[in-house]
């Protein structure tokens, strides 16, 4: 007998990481209707918005090169729910959050986001992929339900009239993420800058926004400006290319895994040229993928207030330390469960207009306000360098 291809393994994963996380009632919801004659009733269904709990709901990849990234969003809305769950949740009734794979697919997550409007869920955490978001939120928009994304950074995603009002993100754009790579790169001297980002929308748009604001500076060169392939094996060829450049500075767009296979390969090649990562690096992944190649690389990504409890309590939970988009996702559920609670309604438009008023709320990641088109008005980001097996702030 052939065995399955891993791409099959992962498919059937997904399926069954999804179909697993959904509640009961949404299956009986298909049987209700292929048998229109047929009623049924259902008791504790979550098709409707009278249960006796408030149903919000948090989606992100959760296997494949996006895994750690995307559990890390799970993770963080999990333990926020947790928490409140524990204090008595909202006026006196549990929070139940469903769990949904989006397979880092813009077609799963699509069709995933219309299962969450069925589900009739009041609001969504959520998705890690902006070229996910960007589609889905058409979907929750018209539907009146809420979406806020701890990882979503393209311009776009809250640039469109259209979903404007029902969209949020509790992490900064890539203009403005872009901006503070940047100018870490020109006020450090580095004067020749070799660009590598991933070819899905994320990568395109953060590393045209860092080289928008190297080029106004005029203090430096993008010598080098290529693209490559999410989940890239080998980076030989992307690396030979870069060292006939000379640069003295890699600005990679990407995510932990990606970025753990290239710097051990550059570094295997004896090249010390400094590494500087996105926000899709900060994962504790890179260090244990990369090793002792990672000493040294440098990562742009979200300023954390957080305590040592928030810390001891994720590890608590889920026996890891917190990843790239913990904080943030765990901050957006409570902006979210507050809303919910500010409202006592379960209604998705009022809901909505309460996170729209979100003005100075105490999170992890700092004082969070919102603007007119639903992003931070202070996003913090910060540059991180990994030393000694661990990511230490230095700017």
């Amino acid at each position: 007998m052939r065995k399955r291809s891993r791409e099959t393994e992962k498919q059937r994963s997904r399926e069954s990481s999804f179909f697993v996380s959904l509640p009961l009632c949404f299956f009986a919801s298909l049987l209700l209707a292929s048998l229109p004659l047929i009623s049924f009733l259902l008791t504790g269904c979550t098709t409707n918005r009278s249960s006796d709990f408030y149903k919000i709901a948090v989606i992100a990849p959760q296997i494949g090169p996006y895994e750690a990234l995307g559990q890390s969003i799970i993770n963080g809305a999990e333990l926020a729910v947790d928490i409140k769950n524990q204090n008595g949740g909202i006026n006196g009734k549990k929070i139940k959050l469903i769990k949904v794979d989006d397979g880092g697919l813009a077609g799963e997550g699509t069709w995933r986001a219309k299962s969450l409007v069925d589900l009739m869920v009041l609001g969504v955490i959520g998705h890690l992929n902006s070229d996910i978001s960007i589609p889905a939120s058409e979907i929750y928009s018209k539907a009146m339900i809420t979406e806020i994304s701890p990882g979503s950074t393209s311009p776009l995603f809250t640039e469109r009239s259209a979903v404007r009002g029902y969209v949020f993100r509790t992490i900064g754009r890539d203009d403005k993420q872009g901006e503070i790579a940047a100018k870490h790169a020109i006020n450090k001297g580095y004067k020749k800058i070799a660009v590598l980002y991933n070819n899905r929308g994320y990568g395109l748009s953060l590393a045209s926004e860092f080289i928008k604001q190297i080029t106004t500076s005029k203090k430096s060169d993008i010598i080098f400006y290529e693209s490559y392939k999410v989940d890239t094996q080998d980076y030989s060829d992307k690396i030979n290319s870069i060292q006939s450049k000379s640069p003295d500075l890699i600005y990679f767009v990407g995510e932990y895994g990606d970025a753990a296979r290239f710097l051990k390969k550059l570094r295997s090649k004896g090249l010390e040229t400094t590494f500087l990562g996105s926000e899709g690096v900060f994962d504790k992944e890179l260090i244990d993928k990369a090793k002792e190649s990672s000493e040294g690389a440098l990562v742009v990504s979200l300023s954390l207030n957080a305590d040592e409890s928030f810390g001891a309590e994720y590890r608590k939970k889920f026996n890891k330390d917190i990843g790239a988009y913990s904080a943030n996702s765990f901050d957006a559920t409570n902006i979210l469960i507050s809303a919910i609670e500010k409202v006592k309604e379960k209604d998705p438009e009022k809901i909505a207009q309460a996170v729209r008023e979100t003005m100075d709320f105490k999170g992890l990641t700092g004082i969070l306000s919102f603007d007119k088109k639903g992003d931070l008005l202070n996003p913090g980001f910060s540059v991180y360098e990994v030393k000694n097996g661990n990511f230490v702030v230095i700017r």
